[in-house]
């Protein structure tokens, strides 16, 4: 399947894309590690291996003669896609002084490396159940596999963020860190540049809805952002064969996106009568902000249809150039995080762009 991947698929799905053009004052640099969970057996492996998360880091070149320290961003991809979706939105809040580190889900991302250097691709299973080919489903079967799938995403992503500020505090990486020689000097540098108490946790669609969970578990959050993601942690259970949602107050400051499929879908929604998880979430944070973004779909809040077009228009690609619309995200994701994460200034929100 590798040679196949290499020879074959990877030249007809991708072309070469290096991003968008940043407005942040620093060099962007790239390193990469894997980060081995000895407390948690894969639920993917039958030979009982422990979880292995493949974090993906991009961040300021460090100024030798001004050392600093950075606030974190974690960014969770969507079902099955991988680490570098939203790579423009990397590079822009890297540029501005922020370490994102991008995790693959492995089994849940299109693909990923483990620590032996094999390819893993993403479970078949877990395709099938996301786009409904498995059957028909009933609300207690959906909210098993809405639970199913967050919890092993917020798994991922808590053990993460441990990691990392354990890693900042010690100064140093320890043997959870699977590092290759290339790398080597890059990881060791980044516990130096970690600013651990500022954290903010992203995602495109069931990556937002795994930002938006962290940001109930965690109190060192301290802002979130759902890049057009139906927020599945939030629900609670079924009743009279329908699913119920949590409605207590979310302490967290965040920004949310929708496509504007998901906009006009919403709000048609509440204007019959419904409620949507989302949207009580969102009105009851303490400051919560929706932003839609018109005539884009699901993948245009991610770089995919600028690197793979084809696999953009398969998945869901509007009439809005997506460069431009991921300039519009990149833009008031920065705005947010300098807001919640630096203390700089008052964000506010327009309904649509």
């Amino acid at each position: 399947m590798g040679f196949l991947y290499n020879k074959l698929i990877k030249p007809l799905l991708f072309t070469d894309y290096d991003g968008l053009p940043v407005s942040g004052p620093f060099k962007v640099k790239e390193t990469a590690a894997i980060l081995i969970d000895r407390s948690r057996a894969d639920p993917y492996e039958k030979d009982g291996a422990f979880r292995e998360v493949p974090v993906h880091f991009f961040y300021p070149e460090q100024d030798a003669d001004h050392p600093a320290r950075f606030p974190l961003v974690i960014f969770s991809h969507g079902a099955f896609g991988f680490y570098k979706s939203n790579y423009s939105t990397y590079q822009e809040l890297a540029s501005n002084g922020y370490i994102v580190a991008a995790p693959d889900h492995p089994r849940h991302a299109f693909f990923t490396k483990n620590s032996r250097g094999k390819r893993v691709f993403v479970d078949k299973a877990f395709v099938r159940a996301v786009t409904g080919r498995g059957g028909k489903s009933d609300a207690q079967q959906d909210y098993r596999l809405y639970s199913d799938w967050v919890a092993l995403r917020t798994a991922d992503v808590s053990f993460v963020i441990d990691t990392l500020k354990a890693a900042a505090q010690s100064g140093a990486t320890d043997d959870s860190w699977f590092v290759s020689e290339q790398e080597g000097e890059a990881v060791r540098s980044l516990p130096q540049l970690l600013d651990a108490e500022k954290i903010a946790v992203m995602g495109h669609s069931l990556g937002g809805a795994t930002a938006v969970e962290i940001g109930r578990q965690r109190s060192d959050v301290s802002a979130v952002v759902d890049l057009d993601g139906t927020m599945l942690g939030e629900y609670n259970g079924v009743e009279n064969g329908t699913l119920s949602f949590r409605e207590d107050p979310f302490c967290v400051p965040v920004l949310e996106f929708r496509s504007w499929d998901h906009y006009n879908d919403v709000k048609e929604s509440l204007a019959q009568g419904k409620r949507y998880p989302n949207d009580v979430l969102i009105r009851g944070a303490a400051a919560g902000f929706t932003a839609a973004i018109r005539d884009t779909k699901h993948m245009d809040f991610t770089d995919l249809p600028l690197f793979s077009p084809f696999l953009g228009k398969r998945l869901g690609k509007g009439s809005r150039d997506t460069a431009e619309a991921m300039k519009i995200v990149n833009s008031l994701v920065l705005e947010f995080l300098n807001c919640y994460l630096k203390g700089e200034g008052v964000f506010t929100v327009d309904e649509i762009y």
